[in-house]
């Protein structure tokens, strides 16, 4: 009798030991796309900085450039670039930053790593003024200053001479690295694009 109960059961135990090894290759498999997820998350870099902190930064840092380009309407001007902290996610997307300031409305975009920090932060150029020109070149002075360990005495000269390579080179993104980040400009089809993100 226990001969016979072996034997029926045989059929079902070899089907439970033929299903095994692909249940251990899936499980192995899992482990294997979690590693690469893992991997590929870690090697994202970031700026290491919150949209909000950077809002906030920002916010600070802006009346900083004005003084130190002794504008003597800093305290006035200032409030004028101010972004609005509670507006950074109004359109629902997720993955990117993005907001205006300043009088000519000057674009802030960036985008965002898995973990929400920046990733990169951009100033764009939309409109040929003088004044947008004038608020392009402050808005981007301030994001490197937050963003990057640059001498800010030299800063505002390596943006020009960045910028000026990035207009007399159209279609050919101009990159200078300062420390850990990379700084870049080129001519896109929405205008001038002034960007940060970590150097790889």
């Amino acid at each position: 009798m226990k001969n016979n109960i072996i034997r029926r059961g045989t059929p079902v135990l070899l089907a439970l030991l033929t299903l095994l090894p692909p249940l251990a290759l899936l499980s192995a498999c899992d482990r294997s796309v979690d590693e690469k997820l893992s991997a590929q998350a870690s090697a994202e870099k970031s700026l290491e900085i919150s949209p909000t902190l950077f809002a906030t930064k920002f916010n600070r840092s802006v009346r900083d450039v004005l003084e130190d380009r002794k504008d003597d309407n800093a305290a006035r001007m200032a409030p004028l670039y101010a972004i609005d902290v509670t507006q950074l996610h109004k359109g629902g997307e997720k993955h990117t930053f993005q907001t205006q300031v300043g009088p000519a409305q000057t674009s802030l975009i960036g985008s965002l790593a898995k973990d929400g920090d920046l990733k990169t932060i951009g100033v764009l150029l939309a409109s040929r003024t003088e004044g947008a020109r004038d608020e392009f070149f402050l808005c981007a002075e301030t994001v490197a200053r937050i963003v990057t360990d640059s001498d800010k005495a030299k800063l505002p000269d390596q943006l020009k001479r960045l910028v000026n390579n990035a207009i007399n080179n159209p279609g050919q993104r101009m990159t200078i690295a300062v420390g850990q980040r990379l700084l870049s400009a080129e001519i896109i089809q929405q205008g001038l694009m002034f960007q940060v993100e970590q150097s790889q």
